[in-house]
């Protein structure tokens, strides 16, 4: 061991830097802290969390938000196999965001090593890609998911460059486990932008081996890498056969319904409409934030010190500024933003040299990657290049928020950086390939600051609302110009200092050792101390504060109240269909999430927006949430005509289309009429029914629902819980028995129910759950078998005789 630990210090050295820098960063984490998110995401999972923490039992269905969804972009505790162990021990079983940046910082080193970067250089670059200020971002407003795809992502390029390298096998394998990471990850979106950013490097390397006349070696490595991505997605199966199950029913699947509701609907296309997916696109002057952070201000909620204008006037107009001051300085072109996506300043600028420095025909690919990210980005405000991969590139309609594709870009733009760097300096060449670009960036930084004010208004998107707010928008607009100019030059004197040593070097002033010293503490200082602004020790808080940001309004205590738990909630009192607030305390009709079914995304644009009461009635809407006069006076409503839980009808009226069967909710009684669609004709024996007896819910489980019923005939009953089938987990039962059940309403389940005294219990048990978990532990145990004995048979004679020596 020691003999290992002795040739190998320089990568044990850096895994140490990395553990203990992500345990400074977060170290509130290590006291049972957490931070304060400011997304709503609590809300979208507390239901089901709660569910297992009291019974140990794992529920894919939630009744939470929009009457009922599956799980599985929410919270998916799924079966677990060999890939996810070596994914914990990437975090060195650290469940937090210390062991998730360690792995950030440990894959990105491992593709430092691939590129034969010097360790120095590696460690620092390691560091600058995981605490790119976007990562602090994410983490801060609670998207997990996100985070988790990016910080794999090093993984994934380590592994193809390896296989075109040097070893197509190994870095096939190791490729397969990134991708297995990533897709467990639990992020599509971030995954699929990743493949795309990845695509020109196929280009790069097709290209080398046409020109070698080796297409045949590019065949037999691309089908190593086709081999590797057939196990990743089977080690994933328990996640990807529920999710694409899934898909198909969601906003993303395909149309339901042939005529539009709405601008917003994606009912008549497949995939998300332009409209909807298009929302938060970058504007081109939101791109500079890439390498001066708040070129635009930064966010919607920035801090600012208390010399501040904006503080002067809180002041002033009798308010505190003792526990900081944050105002609306972003005025870029997105609808509202929770921080910059910012690469570094210096570390961009590297990047940038490196294009017209390195040496190798992969910078072709570095180049077209990182524009294509920033141009996508913009989504419309650069149609004609967003519409050609809307219309037809697989996939991408499915997806909003173009400008989130800057998330997968910081592996490219450090690994260019720092991969340049490190040429730069282990070869000198003609010191104007660095000084010209570099020194055009400066120039610019400089410039921006001193110019921007002048020649571009500086009016965000929201101004008309701050204005209603009582703010004074010429002193926020001073502030907007002081922390435009003071970013733009700190950006500049940093890319000068760093563009300094690399001169210096050039000029044999200054040894390469401490250039890279320079350069990346300098780097470091830069991304840190931008990042404080969203992360830091304060931003944590114990579980008292943490749960006081949840406690029930008013209104929440006064519904809490009901002897009865099983009623649906609409709150009107805030954004009712973006956000999951009021999914914490209560099973409600809206909430926040971008895949929800299709069939409730029409209800809502047809009839819940529009307060059908009778849609309203049949959902068991029993309270109703309005604003009152200002925060913490609203008011609620009980709405006395909610049909409950079942009920038995006694029509069917049978429709020929889905757009029948939407529109027939608009003039119907839902207590008496079932609205049922052709499909299911056959299941019925009558059209009209004899109503009589009782049905009621009995018992309640997240993924299991319990009736009893007694009447004296055949019944028909409709049941105010959310169809998702058919064969696609709900299962119905009566006495034990299997049954089929069918759709009702456009949304909701019936049921046939006989005479008598009877048991109904609907069950949710995805079938494609069990076989994707029998898949995964498969190619699991395939993939991490083959890592062992090709690893083992790849490795030096010397590092084999340690392995096989045992201690005594």
């Amino acid at each position: 061991m020691q003999a290992f630990i002795k040739k190998n210090w320089t990568h044990v050295l850096a895994i140490l830097i990395f553990f203990v820098f992500s345990m400074m960063n977060f170290y509130p984490a290590m006291q049972g802290k957490k931070l304060n998110y400011t997304d709503s995401v609590v809300g979208m999972s507390k239901e089901v969390k709660d569910y297992e923490k009291a019974t140990g039992e794992v529920s894919y269905w939630t009744n939470s938000m929009f009457g009922g969804m599956p799980t599985y972009y929410i919270y998916g505790n799924y079966p677990k196999d060999a890939v996810d162990y070596l994914s914990y021990g990437s975090r060195l079983f650290m469940f937090n965001e210390i062991g998730k940046f360690f792995s950030g910082m440990l894959f990105f080193y491992i593709l430092m090593m691939v590129l034969g970067v010097a360790p120095t250089l590696a460690i620092f670059g390691s560091i600058c890609f995981a605490f790119c200020t976007n990562n602090l971002v994410l983490l801060e407003t609670g998207h997990g998911t996100k985070l988790n795809v990016v910080l794999y992502s090093p993984l994934i390029v380590a592994g193809l460059l390896m296989a075109f390298r040097s070893n197509k096998i190994i870095g096939s394998l190791i490729f397969a486990i990134g991708m297995a990471f990533s897709i467990k990850g639990d992020h599509p979106q971030m995954t699929y932008y990743l493949g795309l950013a990845l695509l020109p490097m196929m280009v790069v390397y097709f290209y080398k081996y046409m020109k070698e006349k080796k297409l045949a070696d590019f065949a037999k490595i691309c089908g190593f890498l086709l081999i590797g991505l057939f196990l990743a997605l089977g080690t994933t199966a328990a996640k990807i056969l529920p999710i694409k199950e899934y898909s198909e029913d969601t906003m993303r699947g395909k149309p339901i319904l042939k005529q539009e509701a709405s601008t917003f609907s994606s009912s008549s296309v497949e995939g998300l409409s332009w409209d909807y997916a298009m929302n938060w696109s970058n504007g081109k002057v939101d791109l500079l934030q890439s390498f001066i952070p708040f070129a635009v201000g930064g966010s919607n909620n920035h801090n600012l010190s208390k010399d501040s204008n904006f503080a002067k006037f809180l002041r002033k107009n009798g308010m505190s500024t003792r526990n900081g001051v944050q105002a609306p300085i972003y005025w870029g072109k997105l609808p509202s933003t929770s921080g910059t996506i910012y690469f570094g300043a210096i570390v961009f600028m590297l990047f940038f040299i490196s294009i017209f420095t390195l040496n190798d025909k992969l910078k072709w690919w570095l180049l077209t990657a990182a524009l294509l990210t920033l141009l996508l980005s913009l989504g419309k405000n650069f149609e004609i290049f967003t519409r050609f991969f809307y219309d037809f590139v697989p996939l991408y309609n499915k997806f909003r928020t173009p400008n989130s594709v800057l998330s997968v870009t910081p592996v490219i733009i450090a690994l260019g950086a720092f991969w340049g760097l490190n040429e730069m300096l282990k070869n000198k060449i003609d010191f104007k390939k660095i000084l010209y670009p570099g020194l055009g960036l400066v120039i610019f930084c400089f410039g921006f600051g001193l110019l921007a004010p002048s020649f571009l208004d500086m009016v965000g998107m929201n101004d008309a609302r701050y204005a209603q707010m009582g703010y004074d928008l010429d002193v926020i607009m001073d502030d907007r110009i002081d922390v435009t100019r003071s970013s733009s030059f700190k950006s500049g004197m940093l890319m000068l200092l760093a563009l300094a040593s690399i001169w210096g070097f050039y000029k044999n002033k200054i040894k390469k050792n401490y250039v890279m010293l320079i350069i990346g503490l300098l780097s470091v200082f830069d991304l840190v101390s931008t990042n404080l602004n969203y992360v830091k020790p304060s931003k944590y808080k114990n579980n008292r504060s943490l749960q006081q940001k949840t406690q029930p309004r008013k209104v929440d205590t006064q519904i809490l109240q009901d002897n009865d738990p099983n009623y649906r909630v609409f709150d009107l009192s805030i954004p009712t269909f973006e956000s999951a607030i009021s999914s914490y305390h209560h099973k409600t009709i809206g909430g926040y999430h971008a895949a929800k079914l299709q069939r409730y995304q029409d209800l809502i644009d047809r009839h819940i927006s529009k307060n059908n009461m009778d849609v309203l009635n049949m959902l068991n809407t029993k309270y109703i949430i309005i604003r009152g006069e200002s925060e913490g006076q609203e008011q609620v409503q009980r709405n006395t005509a909610a049909l409950g839980n079942a009920w038995f009808v006694n029509t069917v009226k049978i429709v020929a289309s889905s757009d029948e069967e939407i529109e027939g909710l608009n003039d119907f009684d839902p207590l008496g009429t079932a609205i049922i669609h052709k499909e299911y004709e056959n299941y019925l024996p009558s059209k009209s029914f004899e109503k009589n007896g009782s049905i009621k819910l009995t018992s309640y489980k997240p993924n299991e629902l319990i009736y009893n019923s007694n009447t004296s005939s055949d019944q028909l009953a409709v049941f105010s819980e959310i169809w998702y089938g058919p064969d696609k987990g709900w299962k119905a039962y009566i006495n034990d028995k299997p049954v089929e059940h069918i759709r009702a309403n456009y949304v909701l389940r019936a049921l046939k129910v006989p005479a008598g005294n009877n048991t109904i219990k609907f069950e949710f048990q995805p079938d494609s759950l069990k076989t994707g978990s029998l898949v995964a532990k498969i190619c699991s145990f395939i993939m991490l078998g083959a890592l062992v004995f090709f690893g083992l048979n790849s490795m030096r004679p010397e590092d084999k005789k340690w392995l096989k020596t045992k201690s005594v």
